[in-house]
């Protein structure tokens, strides 16, 4: 009998009970009982008398909740899964459930990090759940309330109960011993529930394997979202096509983890998803009914993508799989871990399909030929499309496809939204300028079979290689990392509360006036003011919202420093006749409505002006307003130090800051900032310049090019000694050294064993910066060798640490000295470095810089760290350091009351 879908969705009630079966399978873990029982000062007498009492502890939370399900010709309840589905189940002659001794596989198969005993229990009131890199949590509490309080009366209300679910097993520990306590409840569980619902929709589709022969793949829905969102060419555009591929995959992932039951979503970025499927021969080809010539799986995800033609996505399945060795003998060489760090590394494709754009060309030519027009022009927004066939897709040069979801966009934003904003000119700083902030933390190498996964330890190395036990790139643990580093940026974006704050009102104008009726509802337009042009959105029915950063527009009106610019807006718009242009339109210098105003009044939105664009596990995009751009780039910084500080040797973080104007094509800037992210973060040699520093928490590296390290090197108690995380990789093989071993790339040596002269190597971080004062300055962000191409630019980029010179070193310039004179100072040094094309080392030039720099007329005279300005004068930072302060950011020299007055 050839299988077909259809069975996935007669089965699909109890496919669904027995995914929360195995999510609730550990659910005791999710207790305050447990935490005692694990805890180094476990009482004599503790609640759970053994190691196992937590699979029954909590049974009686599904009293009146304890469904039963049927698969497979087997009846079972979700009790007993939940607390016999363990991996000794597989080999246990009393247990003859299929069911039960395939939930203890999986249970076995996501558990390849259970390498032996653990290294360190934690106490009752301390223990902590860490990051995949060793930073950790406060102490856990209240898990028992939490486990009790989830809604087992919902349990089988899969979008209600799983909500609750993750958030109170994100607070709950897989393990509480270090280090291996990274992976918490929640990543675990999830693993262990897509291994399961695969196993038994592969059974029901003929793949019906003894429990030990179990085998799944990862399906891969990928596109080249660079592509497709780089030519957007304003926010509200961008944020729609956006929307467009989110609510392809979210279809895509309620097809295969609800409607047909096959797997689940493990990952998703802005490039697409992966789900884990069963092995099943032909998978893509299965149909919904196999007798009839119904669409297959592949035609499914392609119709529920929705993307129609406009791009074609090729569904791609990776090679089996089982996870842990399935005799139960440790041998890591025969784990086989899921092939994700490849399925990330290849660029997906994703063109248009030509017989669908050769359909839609064909149809608007004849069209246009029938009316009288001329042919078609294509849309300026998925650039495949013609433009029309209506006049709403005309007046915006769209495809009327495209100017419904657009202008469906703002309509959200103004019925549900303006807590945000999506309008690049409320985003501009008080000089009409923006800031696209770009982050990519590379865990490339953390996701490969023999990547850095590796070079942390269960055991670690005390001077008997043979005790050490690295940790296995588990699939629980692959999981944690992109979880991990995605909410690094996430978080990011939460601390733009305070790193940018938020501005409390807008202003909406009230008119009427001649072809206001004509005027499109959820559309910007553009107000001529005075000879002032500000953008505005019509809602509906006369109402304007101004949508610019209400303290530029009251400048440009005329507004002095010490007026309040809303009022003033608001009594120079006072019964006003204005015009309405429409900027989109092919004759925009031509008004077309005159408004008489009535009203001008301000509604609180409290938004905070910045607007994201990807916040993925290795890439970030943010515009923000310029002039609070370097603050968030240097709390990207501490954050980094803090939270992957351990590891950073081997976790480069690369920052950029694109500046430009506010009506700077979208396109150029989103391409200056991915140019930015392709630095080379290939390995350096750092020599240290000394042994390295205890301080306590923190050891302390300073390397000869002039860069300190601040390692962490307790764990989050502030007391346990961190001997699993901070190891460096060394040229050579270590003497002397206790905690040092041999890894997948060469020896590493733990971070307070480094020595003077060793060579460490550095996966470098790097920030570089560029301003757009023309879209075409994007093709000066290129690379040769690590540094710029660009002579005048040749020190860029920099180390990630560097970011505290350009603040520092300008708080000396601009507290000693005054505009005209730090210009002056930097005309004459980068003249001369012009003339004289000096080499480094030249004893003249360095002369040069250093008489130029003392004979500054400094108002305090010659300031403490003078060396450190000749350094950077030398080099060409401190030219760079003026042009972003000075140039881009148009920093004043001025005292703190005059500086809030300016903002």
């Amino acid at each position: 009998m050839t299988p077909d879908l259809k069975i996935l969705a007669d089965n699909k009630k109890d496919l669904l009970l027995a995914e929360i079966a195995a999510w609730l399978h550990d659910m005791g873990k999710c207790s305050d009982e447990m935490i005692e029982k694990q805890a180094s000062d476990c009482p004599s007498s503790p609640s759970f008398q053994s190691n196992t009492a937590y699979k029954t502890a909590f049974s009686n939370l599904l009293n009146g909740n304890n469904h039963t399900l049927s698969l497979l010709n087997e009846t079972v309840t979700l009790k007993e899964l939940i607390e016999k589905g363990i991996p000794s189940a597989i080999k246990n002659n009393t247990i003859q459930s299929l069911l039960i001794k395939y939930l203890g596989r999986c249970h076995a198969a996501a558990h390849i990090e259970k390498e032996g005993q653990a290294d360190k229990k934690q106490t009752i009131k301390d223990t902590r759940l860490s990051s995949p890199f060793g930073d950790e949590t406060e102490p856990l509490a209240d898990l028992t309330k939490r486990l009790q309080a989830l809604p087992f009366n919902e349990i089988s209300n899969r979008e209600k109960f799983l909500p609750a679910l993750k958030k109170a097993f994100k607070k709950a520990p897989g393990d509480t011993e270090r280090p291996i306590n990274e992976v918490d409840l929640w990543d675990w569980s999830s693993i262990v529930a897509a291994l399961y619902k695969s196993a038994l929709a592969g059974a029901l589709l003929g793949n019906k394997p003894e429990p030990n022969d179990l085998k799944w793949r990862l399906l891969a829905i990928r596109f080249n979202s660079e592509q497709i969102l780089g030519n957007a060419s304003k926010i509200p555009v961008l944020l729609a096509r956006k929307k467009w591929l989110t609510d392809g995959l979210d279809n895509v992932k309620k097809m295969l983890e609800e409607t047909y039951p096959l797997g689940n979503e493990v990952y998703r970025d802005e490039s697409g998803s992966i789900f884990v499927v069963p092995d099943v021969q032909n998978l893509l080809g299965l149909k919904e009914n196999a007798n009839s010539s119904e669409k297959s799986l592949k035609d499914l995800i392609s119709e529920r993508l929705g993307f129609e033609g406009e791009i074609v996505v090729t569904p791609s399945l990776s090679v089996p799989w089982w996870g842990q060795n399935p005799s139960g003998r440790p041998d890591p060489s025969k784990d086989k871990i899921p092939p994700i760090g490849k399925i990330l590394q290849e660029k997906p494709y994703s063109p248009p399909d030509p017989e669908k754009i050769k359909e839609w060309w064909e149809e608007a030519t004849s069209r246009a030929q029938k009316e009288g027009h001329n042919n078609p022009e294509i849309c300026t927004i998925s650039w495949t499309r013609p433009q029309g066939p209506t006049e709403r897709g005309f007046q915006r040069k769209a495809s009327d496809f495209w100017a419904e979801k657009v202008t469906g966009r703002a309509k959200e934003w103004n019925n549900k939204d303006k807590s945000k904003t999506i309008w690049i000119d409320e985003v501009a700083d008080n000089n009409g300028r923006i800031c696209l902030i770009t982050g990519k933390l590379d865990i490339s190498e953390w996701l490969t079979p023999e990547g850095h996964v590796r070079t942390l330890f269960v055991k670690p190395p005390n001077g008997k290689s043979s005790q050490d036990v690295q940790k296995k790139p588990s699939f629980a643990r692959l999981r944690r990392i992109w979880e991990t580093t995605k909410k690094f940026w996430e978080e990011v974006e939460h601390g733009f509360d305070s790193t940018i704050g938020r501005v409390e009102n807008r202003l909406v104008i009230t008119g009427n006036g001649n072809k206001i009726n004509e005027l499109i509802t959820n559309n910007v337009y553009e107000m001529e003011i005075d000879r002032t042009r500000a953008s505005v959105f019509y809602s509906e029915n006369g109402h304007f919202i101004i949508i610019e950063n209400l303290k530029r527009l009251a400048r440009k009106m005329g507004c002095k420093a010490e007026q309040n610019p809303l009022e003033f807006i608001q009594n120079c718009l006072k019964d006003k006749d204005v015009k309405i242009y429409n900027t989109e339109s092919k004759n925009r210098d031509n008004s077309i409505c005159d408004l008489k105003i009535s009203s001008v009044e301000p509604i609180v939105d409290n938004y905070i002006p910045a607007i994201s664009i990807l916040s993925e596990p290795s890439i970030f995009m943010t515009i923000v307003p310029a002039g609070r751009s370097l603050e968030i780039a240097k709390n990207i910084k501490e954050k980094y130090e803090k939270e992957m500080g351990k590891v950073r040797n081997r976790l480069p973080l690369i920052l950029g800051m694109v500046f430009a104007r506010s009506h700077t094509p979208l396109a150029a800037l989103m391409d200056a900032g991915r140019r930015i992210l392709k630095i080379s973060t290939g390995e350096e040699d750092w020599v240290l310049n000394g042994d390295a520093g205890d301080c306590g928490t923190d050891c302390i590296l300073n390397f000869d090019n002039g860069i300190t390290w601040q390692i962490p090197v307790k764990m989050g108690d502030g007391v346990t000694d961190d001997i699993w995380y901070p190891y460096f990789y060394v040229n050579g093989v270590p003497a002397n050294c206790s905690r040092a071993f041999k890894g997948p790339k060469g020896w590493l040596v733990h971070v307070k064993e480094l020595k003077k002269g060793y060579k460490v190597k550095i996966a470098s971080p790097m920030f570089d910066f560029e301003f757009l004062d023309t879209s075409s300055r994007r093709f000066e962000v290129s690379y040769e060798n690590g540094k710029r191409r660009d002579t005048t630019k040749s020190e860029r980029p920099y180390l990630l640490e560097e970011i505290d010179d350009f603040i520092r070193l300008w708080d000396t310039l601009s507290g000693g000295l005054v505009r005209s004179q730090i210009k002056n100072v930097i005309s004459l040094i980068e003249t001369k470095r012009e003339e004289w094309l000096p080499e480094e080392g030249n004893n003249v030039f360095e002369k040069f810089v250093h008489d130029i720099l003392h004979n500054a007329n400094w108002k305090d005279g010659i300031p403490a760290n003078i060396e450190e300005l000749e350094k950077a004068a030398i080099s060409g930072k401190l030219k760079d350091i003026v042009e972003l302060n000075m140039d881009i950011l148009k920093v004043r020299n001025m005292d703190k009351k005059e500086q809030e007055v300016s903002e």
